[in-house]
């Protein structure tokens, strides 16, 4: 469903009916299609369709959120709790899921392949039914596929702390601005009537908030471009089966997000003794 910038729903109902649509989509479309496609003898040409429709829908959801981040959007898209259940509010990065969870999934792909282990008895029972460039898929992956891996981690490692820093330095501004203008306005309203120094006030804190918005919406922005370009970097760098596989993945971890089972654990386990 497209995100109507000029919905009269409040924010955070048309953030969730869109989230909620897209998940839908996710589930119901994009993990099938992967999985009719590693499960079978797919060609090359189907298989690769398929990443790119899947990758397209990932890309597709930020590119939506972006055009939907604005100043009267941006806390609903930051701090996201009134559309995200507890389930994801751990992996949560300046708004969606953390960065480092895409290449740790990748990472574990890989790992899991090639430890040295007497226990593949079990992993065996399962390769059985797949296809050989499938089930080898991600066995002694190539030295440029681990150099790119580190090159995308290394961009993951001087850009996260760089949003963050940005993050607290538009807080650390905010409240410095408006306790100064707050000072300001109470100290001259000793000699002011109290309902304009009221009106200085309130406007100096709308004035701080607009500017704090303003760079929230790029920081929000900055954020996600990282998360895209993670997630296409990835698909890039992998062949099309380890870009299936691995998109696979992320789209069953997205979707466990909405497993209501799992869920209700989840809070369970959360709720104090």
């Amino acid at each position: 469903m497209p995100f109507s910038l000029f919905s009269r729903k409040k924010p955070s109902r048309r953030f969730n009916d869109f989230y909620n649509d897209w998940s839908k989509t996710l589930t119901d479309n994009c993990l099938p299609l992967l999985r009719q496609s590693l499960s079978s003898a797919a060609s090359a040409s189907v298989l690769s369709t398929n990443v790119d429709i899947v990758l397209r829908h990932l890309v597709l959801y930020y590119e939506t959120l972006d055009l939907a981040a604005d100043s009267n959007t941006i806390p609903y898209l930051l701090f996201p709790s009134s559309w995200r259940n507890s389930l994801e509010t751990p992996f949560l990065f300046l708004g969606d899921i953390h960065p480092y969870l895409l290449t740790n999934l990748l990472r574990s792909f890989i790992d899991r392949e090639n430890q040295d282990s007497d226990e593949d008895e079990d992993v065996s029972l399962d390769l059985l039914n797949q296809p050989l460039k499938i089930a080898t898929a991600w066995k002694d992956p190539s030295d440029e596929l681990v150099k790119r891996i580190d090159q995308i981690e290394c961009t993951m490692r001087l850009m996260v702390p760089v949003l963050l820093d940005r993050m607290r330095k538009t807080q650390r501004r905010f409240v410095s601005r408006v306790t100064e203008n707050w000072v300001s306005s109470y100290q001259s309203g000793k000699k002011k009537k109290l309902a304009a120094t009221a009106a200085s006030a309130s406007a100096s804190v709308d004035e701080a908030a607009k500017d704090e918005m303003e760079e929230l919406v790029s920081i929000f922005v900055d954020a996600n471009r990282l998360r895209k370009s993670v997630i296409m970097d990835i698909v890039g760098a992998t062949s099309e089966h380890q870009a299936a596989l691995f998109l696979e993945g992320l789209c069953q971890f997205l979707a466990g997000f909405k497993d209501q089972v799992l869920l209700q654990d989840f809070e369970l386990l959360s709720l104090p003794n």
